[in-house]
């Protein structure tokens, strides 16, 4: 799919914008009516490319990533719109992520005209239309999962809206929206191939449907159902771990062997700006230093010997970046990195120091994970970045397995196997899992794992809210570590003002903040059919 022409790309584009029973009504020449478009199994596919191409991403929330609206990060600057989910001072008129309600619905209403348009009487040939109709089942499955994983329950339209049609259409419930979801998926999957390659490498596979089902389950707690969808995929053999944790995410290894299901983007035609945002500031050519992990991400961590700081004797309280689960030497900066030959100071003077004006991190800690040491300048249009944004990978089906089996079961062998392969993973080598943990006990392990293994991946922002736990772990301050210029931990600057663990700011989360508001222009057009979620 990283093939596709940046013209027809963006003819595609322009061709859908503000259509209705018109739909695609273009030619180059003269007039191309719908019933010809359906027709052409070209333009058809570029219907449903831009359908992954408008699929959300994690390097172009606006200005931030997602993981500095949770307890993992903060963002180096105050104005982008992710900073009002700290402050929980968002409405229907202001939510950060309004253009999900808009953008997930138009989508919606192009899969619904694939569907009423590509029937078995299309000229497209058979094989063709089969594979394209799963596409499209999938595409329309995932664009609702997000809707529902946002809001609750939103209005299901299963056919496309005319100007003629009945728009008083009220919201269904949550459990009505997954149970559609999970419809889609079971479509999909018998519709899709376990594989693809050439122009067509990144289309949704028969595992994407079945870890996506997973997903849903799991955040409706329909522990059965979700544990057995993702062993299927487990126990289909098509996926496994990759090698080396860190370049997993890189360009030059899109498309690995871990990969379920991702967003594509092309370097030149299609990028984004993780690495300007992200990147270190005050290193040569280097980046605006967005994204700054917490103290409390830090402590996260286990220590080599597979316990926590506060348990494990290797852990030092004066050289606490030694012995670290190797997954945060992999995802986190902290003073003394090592990156293009040189290390990274955040200390008080250093050329990254949390006492810099601007961009610099808030914390003591910058964001590593998705940065590319090989890339060499930063700025608009300079090398910008091309790597995949991963939706699904197979570390994630095995935590998803491992948590709907443990809450299922409790921690059976198939729950310890599932995370310690996670663990053992090259390059990261943890030890496994005490034997012995209660299901609670299990509960934390697996949610610690998720937290670490998935981090700046947006899970967090999600995993939090369907596990009821916002006020206790959003719903207080968040730390960073300010380090003397030479390296200190402990005393005070000249002025008095002391080195080691501080306050970076308070935040706020309140109950209804669980869900986001329906945007109010939604509102507005219906009040006496479309209700708001409780608390906005």
């Amino acid at each position: 799919m990283k093939n596709i022409n940046k013209l027809l790309y963006i003819i595609a584009l322009i061709s859908f914008v503000g259509c209705q029973d018109d739909f695609l009504d273009l030619t180059p020449q003269d007039k191309l009516n719908s019933e010809a478009v359906w027709n052409d199994a070209k333009l058809v596919e570029l219907v449903i490319n831009e359908m992954y191409q408008s699929l959300p991403d994690g390097f172009n929330r606006g200005w931030y990533m997602l993981g500095a609206a949770t307890d993992d990060a903060e963002n180096s600057y105050g104005w982008p719109s992710g900073q009002a989910f700290n402050r929980g001072d968002y409405g229907p008129s202001n939510y950060p992520m309004g253009g999900t309600w808009f953008g997930n619905y138009a989508m919606i209403r192009q899969a619904n005209l694939f569907l009423a348009n590509v029937t078995e009487s299309s000229e497209i040939d058979v094989d063709i239309r089969n594979r394209m109709t799963g596409e499209v089942h999938f595409l329309r499955g995932f664009y609702y999962f997000d809707l529902m994983r946002h809001y609750g329950g939103v209005p299901l339209l299963e056919e496309a809206i005319s100007l003629e049609d009945d728009f008083n259409i009220p919201r269904s419930s949550e459990e009505e929206i997954i149970a559609f979801i999970v419809k889609e998926l079971d479509a999909a999957s018998s519709l899709l191939p376990e594989s693809y390659d050439g122009s067509l490498l990144g289309k949704a596979t028969r595992g994407a449907a079945l870890a996506l089902k997973g997903r849903t389950l799991l955040y409706a707690e329909k522990w059965t159902e979700s544990a057995s969808a993702s062993k299927q995929v487990i126990d289909s053999g098509t996926y496994t771990l990759f090698s080396d944790y860190h370049s997993l995410f890189h360009a030059a290894n899109d498309n690995n062997e871990e990969v379920i299901f991702d967003k594509q983007f092309q370097d030149p035609d299609i990028g984004h700006y993780a690495h300007l945002f992200n990147h270190p500031i005050s290193l040569p050519n280097g980046g605006w230093g967005g994204t700054s992990p917490t103290q409390e991400l830090v402590d996260a961590y286990e220590m080599t010997d597979g316990m926590s700081i506060e348990d494990s004797p290797l852990y030092d309280s004066n050289d606490p970046y030694t012995d670290r689960d190797p997954r945060f030497y992999a995802s986190i900066f902290y003073d003394g990195s090592p990156w293009r030959g040189e290390p990274i100071e955040t200390r008080l003077g250093g050329l990254s120091g949390i006492e810099k004006n601007g961009d610099a991190t808030k914390t003591g800690y910058y964001m590593k994970k998705f940065l590319d040491e090989s890339f060499e300048n930063y700025g608009w249009g300079q090398q910008e970045g091309s790597n995949n944004w991963i939706h699904i990978r197979y570390a994630e089906v095995l935590l998803n397995y491992a948590e709907a089996q443990n809450e299922a079961v409790g921690p059976d062998a198939s729950v310890y196997s599932a995370i310690n392969e996670v663990r053992a993973r090259p390059g990261v080598n943890m030890p496994p899992l005490p034997a012995g943990l209660s299901k609670e006990q299990m509960r934390d392990r697996i949610r610690n794992e998720r937290r670490i293994e998935l981090v700046f991946e947006e899970h967090r922002f999600f995993d939090v809210r369907r596990w009821g736990i916002g006020e206790d772990v959003f719903n207080k301050p968040i730390h960073g570590i300010r380090i003397g210029p030479n390296g200190e931990l402990t005393g005070a600057d000249d002025q008095g003002k002391p080195y080691g663990i501080f306050e970076v700011e308070n935040r706020v989360f309140a109950p209804k903040n669980n869900l986001a508001p329906i945007p109010q222009s939604e509102i507005d057009k219906l009040p006496d059919v479309l209700t708001q979620n409780p608390g906005y």
